[in-house]
């Protein structure tokens, strides 16, 4: 969902430019006219099984020490999207378990939070994103899933993330694992192609590697987008 931007009807389309101009400005107005709003998120007792993190930077610090990867959830009031991943998807006990046992789970607010969504160009809700302990998002993937497709994109995020620490055979068994989970599923194109990237790196950036691992790619899922990118 994008933030609530009211526009004059003749307005038509915005440059993404005019729209942060208008975001800025439904800021100034939610500070003029509402309370200063609590620095926790609004997390319902849905989610209870998730301790999330209010702070970009508390998470950073918190990856650091465990050396784990940052899950990151930005919302915003009166979102649908994001209503229904918390009450659905963040509901969900395997998905619970996967975050509290794998990463460093952060939720921030689009307009509240604007140093971190205007870094990383955050202009639509839900969004989740994969950072790394050094600070750096690896991977974004927009609005809501249900909790089986949500299981495989943590799969990925992570195995993203790993591969920028160099955990080649790490990410490899990640991607290797949503791959027999989820044989014909939405992102099993997409885990494919990354295996093939981290047997490459993996092999001392051996083309022989990625491309074995592609033509399974290419067997499978000719028509996918992950097979188009193969060289």
């Amino acid at each position: 969902m994008l933030a609530t931007v009211a526009l004059p009807a003749h307005c038509g389309k915005v440059s993404l430019g005019k729209y942060w101009i208008f975001i800025a400005l439904q800021e100034r107005i939610m500070t003029l006219s509402t309370p200063i709003p609590s620095t926790s998120p609004d997390v319902s007792s849905a989610q209870a099984g998730i301790e999330w993190l209010s702070s970009w930077e508390e998470g950073v610090a918190q990856a650091r020490k465990l050396r784990w990867p940052i899950l990151v959830d930005v919302y915003q009031d009166n979102c649908g999207g994001c209503d229904k991943l918390d009450e659905v998807t963040f509901r969900d006990p395997q998905v619970q378990a996967a975050i509290a046992n794998r990463f460093v789970p952060v939720k921030l607010h689009l307009i509240r939070d604007r140093d971190f969504t205007r870094q990383w160009q955050v202009f639509w809700t839900p969004t989740v994103l994969f950072g790394d302990r050094s600070g750096k998002i690896r991977y974004t993937s927009p609005n809501f899933l249900p909790p089986d497709v949500f299981l495989d994109l943590l799969d990925v995020g992570e195995a993203l993330v790993t591969m920028r620490w160099q955990g080649y055979d790490d990410a490899i068994s990640l991607l290797t694992g949503l791959e027999n989970r989820s044989p014909d599923g939405p992102f099993t194109a997409e885990a494919i192609y990354w295996r093939g990237v981290a047997a490459y790196f993996r092999d001392g950036k051996r083309s022989r590697s990625a491309h074995a691992v592609w033509e399974e790619l290419i067997a499978r899922f000719p028509d996918s987008i992950w097979a188009k990118r193969v060289p």
